[in-house]
């Protein structure tokens, strides 16, 4: 069995998000970046994709939608965690689903922190 989940990111940045974070954003959206994949998505259905693009405000939004193996989980949470003092304005930011479940773990963004949320009612 293959321990992967779809991984679902929407959220904004804010305006004056140094330049260093954005760019390892952009890093990992291109080349083999944790959110670079593109295309049909091998297990979870759909397509995979990730763009970030600024807003007329001046703030970012980060969309992306990828298939991540478990051992990557590490890295999402260390991602989410430089990003966090950056997102805007704190509520959820994404979800989380093992390929195998039908309900996604709610990924919400509380003091500071990047949280998982069951959203499955066992």
């Amino acid at each position: 069995m293959a321990d992967l989940y779809a991984v679902d990111l929407a959220f904004d940045l804010l305006d004056d998000t140094p330049e260093a974070v954005l760019a390892h954003v952009r890093r990992q959206l291109t080349g083999d970046g944790l959110l670079a994949a593109r295309g049909p998505a091998a297990r979870v259905a759909g397509m995979l994709v990730g763009d970030l693009g600024r807003r007329p405000d001046g703030s970012w939004a980060l969309t992306a939608r990828q298939e991540v193996h478990e051992e990557q989980l590490p890295d999402l949470e260390d991602l989410l965690l430089l990003l966090a003092r950056h997102i805007r304005p704190p509520g959820p930011v994404g979800r989380i689903r093992h390929y195998e479940h039908e309900a996604p773990d709610l990924l919400v963004l509380r003091e500071g922190r990047v949280v998982q949320l069951s959203l499955d009612p066992r």
